[in-house]
């Protein structure tokens, strides 16, 4: 239904647009001369489309060509009056269509993740979600941020972007962070961290920049580098980190036996992969005689949400996993597949700041279940849904649709989930292995695995 309100305006933008070469200054008798023949053609175009349903309809008798006409105004102006050519008028309508949605980050709305594709940033969205792409390696967002003391005082004219020239001398305010580094690759080698605040890519500040565009900054051919600089909460000096660009292929899950026949379950995102390669090994670990299991989410950013959903039947065994809230609509639970049985050994999962969406429903089903204990930290907290709608274009917009709620209805959004256990992880510029010596909270989320194989032993003495 979204996708075809979709093409419907977007067929009325390009209907206008070509009716401009034609209008010039005389546009604005012509677009009031339209406006009733534009609302027919909705009703037209939605009509051929197919679509009966009553919201679609009720939502096309809303539509206004106001916002329309004012931007094909604009557009004729510059057609005609602008001092040099407009050599692409495509990179004028996706500058319209980020500025758009730029609004959403603003009160009331104030949301992080719409965002805007352009073809090539749409085909390397995908080629991510398979799980073999180039760049550093890391999840970026957009988080309310407050730089440390004293950082703005190193910059006294403030913090200028480059791009648009906004200036940032207060503390707080949206920031692209670092979500998580994914595993093993340049970012994480380099020792990003969760929450990292990313200032300037090479010579470009990213204040006031769409997280698109910081994305492209970072982006680049493998073998080159990128610097970024940092601000670091427990650090009142920027870093400067040099990373080396590289394909990234991300296995999503790793797994091994460690002793005490304890199972290893590391599952680094949610991409078309993951189901199959968490289900492969359990089941091989299980064969290795697996007495309990430690679940590591730590920097998990996420992934896709119905992955996500497989991966947690097999926790769950049945029941919802998610609850998702659509605008209007009533809570909908969203089930695991199947009906089968609940994981039945003992279980940990670490979590930390890294752990998000995804991340965050899987070990909010598995808390709220009581199928396992979480040790770690606060997650990232990222509670809302996006929807990716492709274009006619090949661009696309990733459009926050719905909110989810665990199982037990509790809402995450800029709070993320509590761990049953808190464990923080020794403070360090550098890289930390998984269940390395200098993995402290690692060890501390083992130590409670291998109580929790204790306790049966203890009871039956």
């Amino acid at each position: 239904m979204r996708l075809r309100y979709q093409l419907v305006v977007a067929f009325l933008v390009i209907a206008l647009m070509v009716s401009s070469f034609v209008a010039g200054r005389q546009f604005q008798s012509l677009a009031a001369s339209l406006s009733g023949r534009d609302i027919q053609a909705l009703r037209l175009i939605s009509a051929a489309l197919g679509d009966s349903d009553s919201a679609s309809a009720a939502a096309i008798e809303d539509v206004s060509i106001s916002p329309l006409a004012t931007f094909q105004e604009v557009l004729s102006h510059l057609r005609l009056q602008y001092v040099s050519p407009i050599d692409d008028e495509r990179e004028l309508t996706y500058g319209a269509v980020r500025g758009l949605l730029s609004v959403l980050r603003s009160k009331p709305y104030e949301d992080r993740y719409t965002r805007f594709f352009n073809p090539d940033a749409y085909r390397s969205f995908l080629e991510e979600n398979e799980g073999h792409f180039g760049g550093i390696g890391a999840e970026i967002g957009l988080r309310e941020a407050e730089l440390p003391p004293d950082f703005l005082a190193q910059f006294p004219d403030g913090l200028v972007c480059s791009v648009c020239g906004a200036i940032i001398k207060e503390p707080k305010h949206f920031q692209v962070v670092i979500i998580a580094p994914l595993p093993e690759s340049p970012a994480e080698r380099a020792g990003l961290q969760p929450g990292d605040q990313v200032i300037r890519v090479d010579d470009t500040l990213t204040a006031r920049l769409t997280l698109g565009q910081v994305v492209n900054l970072i982006k680049g051919p493998p073998g080159t580098t990128v610097k970024l600089l940092i601000a670091r909460e427990a650090d009142p000096h920027p870093l400067e980190v040099p990373i080396t660009r590289a394909v990234i292929d991300v296995r999503s899950v790793n797994y091994k036996l460690l002793p005490d026949r304890l199972g290893y379950l590391r599952i680094s995102t949610f991409n078309e992969t993951t189901s199959d390669l968490v289900k492969e090994s359990l089941e091989d670990l299980r064969s290795q005689g697996m007495r309990g299991l430690l679940l590591d989410l730590r920097n998990n950013a996420g992934g896709g949400l119905e992955v996500c959903i497989r991966v947690a039947g097999q926790f769950l065994g049945s029941g919802p996993a998610v609850y998702i809230q659509e605008r209007g609509g009533e809570r909908q639970p969203r089930s695991v597949p199947g009906d089968g049985r609940p994981f039945d050994l003992p279980l940990v999962v670490l979590i930390n700041a890294g752990t998000a969406s995804a991340a965050e429903i899987l070990a909010g089903a598995i808390q709220d279940n009581n199928l396992g204990t979480l040790v770690g930290v606060d997650t990232f907290g990222k509670g809302l849904v996006q929807t990716v709608i492709p274009l006619h274009d090949g661009s696309a917009i990733a459009l926050t649709t719905a909110r989810y709620l665990t199982p037990r209805l509790r809402d995450i959004e800029r709070k993320g989930i509590e761990p049953d256990f808190e464990a923080e992880q020794s403070p360090s510029k550098e890289y930390i292995p998984p269940l390395s010596e200098r993995d402290t909270q690692g060890a501390a989320a083992l130590d409670f695995l291998r109580k929790k194989l204790s306790q049966p032993a203890q009871a039956a003495a």
